[in-house]
This record gives structure tokens, sequence and C-alpha cells, in this order.
């Protein structure tokens, strides 16, 4: 077929009936160079024509049996696949339309008489529609492939046809048409097959376009609660929200077709909160969480710029374990080998907030540094970085955690807020910050989770009353230090409110 399809596109000539039947097979077959004949225009039309123009209707209706069978086994999920042929693709769908249409009348006028694989497209025109698989993702979604397999069975679809992946986006698109709850419940299933998890290959190209229809759905969630399996997901298929911004920007679209500023905001949320946490619980130096640094770094993610930097030293760079190796695919991007740690399991923690840059490390004993961001003190572009760069008192000013007469939180507050807009003395959040602003919803569904694991019922009454904690003081330390720290404030009967 490929001989045939090489001759016909260098003389432009078909030399009977049974190479211009193999040819219409190959159309979407493409060349060593990528061509193929769907994506030559004027090579396609006049190839169309000439089946048109075939005299006997059973000859015309033997091309098009070869045609439709190119139709289904063009590569639409190949990112490989050049636009032009995708254009031709779309030309050839409507004439396999409208040549249906006109077997159907010869059919009736016994003109032709069309096989049983006629009636099954006849059932099933939708594939030869703009709308190819609707009805397919619908049904599935609900457990139901009867109707596919019918298709694909009697129109003699392969299993690697983009049938199957186009049902898969519908699948995707019909669950982000239903309501919050419902669309909630589906979420692990269409993970898994997102991930390759079923039966059905997914290709690179399908996964990010799935993947993307989830997310951008999940954000305009009212209630949207972290969810590790969708962070892991999209980092992994689409990239760092703040390091892999065009890719972002060109598959997570919104309802208005616009980047969805809201969805890559709300994983980067998440991704750097996750960071935070396997800091200081899976990188501690003991094994045992850092709790009351964990909570306390916890409170700036939203004001944290873009992405922390990991510098992780021998133990943790050596470890092969799965959730050392999550880490290192969560950091990629931004994950850095720690040279002269001290001790071999120390590590850094690199964040921007504000103009300052503020570095941790695992290994207690260590303070806390706080630099200007401009110039940048230490180099963070390469793949390693100096825990001696890092500790140098005469650049930047050093924190202990240490308790006097007040907590050693209190005293890093001091010198912290004013350098990221909030007031000093005050753990109220600044009043006009816009990146605050626009994550205000990320933080009271933090602020959910957070207190759910204590078994503490929450209310939301924005934007008209406040966000309530249904907790009594004095019950929980933990939660009480965490509330106040937030900014929430306490009304007796009633529990921890904020607006």
């Amino acid at each position: 077929m490929a001989q045939v399809v090489a001759t016909y596109r260098r003389s432009r000539k078909v030399a009977g009936l049974h190479d211009l039947k193999y040819v219409c097979y190959g159309v979407a077959m493409p060349m060593q160079d990528g061509w193929c004949v769907l994506g030559d225009d004027k090579l396609r039309d006049e190839l169309l024509a000439d089946v048109e123009n075939l005299n006997e209707s059973r000859k015309r209706f033997r091309c098009f049996q070869a045609l439709l069978s190119s139709y289904f086994a063009f590569t639409r999920y190949d990112g490989q696949t050049p636009k032009t042929a995708h254009a031709g693709w779309e030309i050839l769908r409507g004439w396999l339309w409208r040549q249906r249409t006109l077997f159907q009348w010869e059919n009736k006028t016994e003109k032709l008489r069309t096989p049983g694989w006629f009636t099954v497209l006849a059932k099933h025109e939708n594939l030869l529609t703009d709308k190819p698989c609707d009805r397919y993702g619908k049904d599935m979604l609900r457990g139901d492939n009867s109707n596919l397999e019918e298709a694909r069975q009697g129109l003699g679809i392969p299993r690697d046809s983009w049938v199957m992946e186009e049902t898969i986006l519908s699948q995707m698109r019909s669950a982000a048409n239903l309501g919050d709850t419902p669309f909630k419940s589906h979420i692990d299933q269409l993970l898994d097959v997102i991930n390759g998890q079923t039966s059905v290959d997914v290709s690179e190209l399908l996964k990010q376009k799935s993947i993307a229809v989830l997310v951008s759905r999940y954000a305009r969630c009212d209630i949207k609660l972290e969810h590790p399996a969708m962070r892991d997901a999209s980092v992994s298929i689409i990239g760092n929200p703040w390091l892999k911004r065009t890719a972002w920007d060109a598959w997570v679209k919104n309802f208005r077709d616009q980047p969805d500023e809201e969805a890559r905001e709300m994983v980067n949320g998440w991704l750097t909160r996750q960071l935070i946490t396997d800091f200081f619980a899976l990188l501690s130096s003991d094994g045992q969480a850092d709790q009351r640094r964990l909570n306390y770094w916890l409170r700036f993610v939203p004001d944290i710029e873009g992405t922390p930097w990991l510098a992780l030293g021998p133990d943790a760079m050596r470890n092969n374990s799965k959730p050392y190796r999550e880490l290192r695919d969560r950091a990629r991007g931004r994950l850095l080998r720690l040279d002269n740690p001290g001790a071999s399991n120390n590590n850094a923690f690199i964040m921007k907030m504000g103009e300052r840059l503020i570095v941790e490390f695992g290994v207690t004993g260590h303070a806390c540094y706080i630099y200007p961001s401009t110039p940048v003190p230490f180099k963070l572009e390469g793949l390693s970085i100096s825990l001696n760069d890092m500790k140098n008192k005469s650049l930047g000013e050093s924190l202990r955690h240490a308790d006097g007469h007040i907590l050693w939180e209190r005293n890093f507050d001091r010198v912290i807020f004013p350098n990221v807009g909030y007031s000093s003395f005050t753990t109220s959040r600044p009043k006009a910050k816009p990146q605050a602003a626009q994550n205000a919803g990320h933080n009271f569904s933090y602020v959910e989770q957070y207190v759910k694991k204590f078994s503490i019922r929450s209310e939301d009454h924005r934007p008209n009353g406040a966000f309530w904690v249904l907790a009594k003081k004095g019950l929980n330390s933990e939660v009480d230090n965490n509330l106040e720290s937030w900014g929430f404030k306490y009304k007796d009967g009633r529990g921890w409110w904020k607006q």
C-alpha cells in the first residue's frame, strides 16, 4: 500500500480501480517525511473527485469503504501529525457524510445493495460529525460501553483508533458538565484512565487534554480541597505550573477559552504545600515531622512566589524508596544537590516571599536565614548549591527556632510580616495584595481540610458573612494557635471566625 501511495504522490495518477482503492486505504498513512494524502489539498481533492466520478455505484462504494477505514485509522492524537493533515481529515469527514447520504438513497431505490456494516454506520452516524463520540462518553461515565462496542465491532474500528481516545476525552467532558458532587465522585476513576491504569492506551496528547479538562473543572468547584492524585497527575503530565506556565496556558482553559489562571494557581498552591510538608516531615533529620515549623510555613503558602527550591543532601538524593522518588519528581525544575551539607541527612528549603529569599535547613540546630532577593545572594540556576553559601550572615539575617520570652514563631513574624505586606505584630492578612486576594478561597479550603482532621466542622457563609470554625477555645492548643496565626477571631458560644 505504501508503494502505491508513494507512486500516486509522484505521478498524481492512478493506474486503475485496484490502485485507486489502495490509495483510498492509504490516504491517512504518513510517509517518512510526515506527508500524507489528506494533508495535500490538491491531491486529496483530486482523489475524492476521482471516486465521485466512478460510473458504477458499486465501485464508488468500495472506495467509500476504503476511505472510511482511513478515516478511523487517522492519527488524531499523535503530536507529530501536521495541522494540514488534521484539516484534510475534517474535509474527508464531511465528504463521507455526504456520500453516506447518497448511498442510503441509492439503497432505497435499489441501485445499490449495501452490506450490514452500512446499517451500523447509519445507526452511529455521529461518528461522521464534529462531536463523534459524545454519546459514548456519556455511556462510559455510567459504566456502559455497549454502544461503543457495537460501533467498533460492526464497523471494524481498531482498538488503537482515535475513536477510543476521543471517547475518553468525551467521558472527561461529560463529567465536567455535572454538578460539583457527582463530578467529584468520578475523579478517581477518570484519573485511572488518564494514568493508563485501564485497558485503553492513552497517548501523551490525550493525557494533556484530559487532565486539563479535570483540573479546570475542579477549580470551579465551590469547595476544592487539595486532591493529591490530581495534583501529581497534572504536574507530571503538563508540568510544574510555575515553571511550565506556557504549557499550562496552552492546555488548561476556562469556560471562556482563556488560560485558566485559577486552576494553575490552585495546583501551584497544592504543590508548594506538599513540598513544605515533605521537607518538614519526610526529610526531617530524625524521621519525625517538625510540626511547629511545618504549621508555621504552611500559613504562607499563598504568599510564596512560584515553586520553592529543594536542595537535597546525599541521603535524600540516594534514597530510592517511593516517597523519595515522588518527592524528586514533584521538585523537578527546582531540585538542587546540597554540597557540603555537614550531616549527610541535611537538606535545605528555599522560598521567595515578597522581596526576600528565606532558607530553612532540615537538621535541627541550624538557623533560618533571610536574604534580600535582589541581588540574589547565591546561584539557584545550576545543579547544586553549597550549604556555606546559604549561611552568610554578612548578606542576610539569621533567626533561631528557640523560644525565649516569646515563642520563636512570633519572633519570626516580626521580621517576615513587613517583608511580605503584613502589618507588624499582627496576624491579619494584608487588605490590598492582589495575589493574596486571588488565593483567599484556597486558604479557606485549606483551613476546612485542616480542622476536619480534628473532627471539627466549619461553615462558609462568605461573601455575605464569615468563615466559621465551630470549635470551643481551649480544647486543642494547636488548633487555637494556628487559627489565631491565620487571623481568626473567637466568639464565645460559636467558635472562630474570619471574613
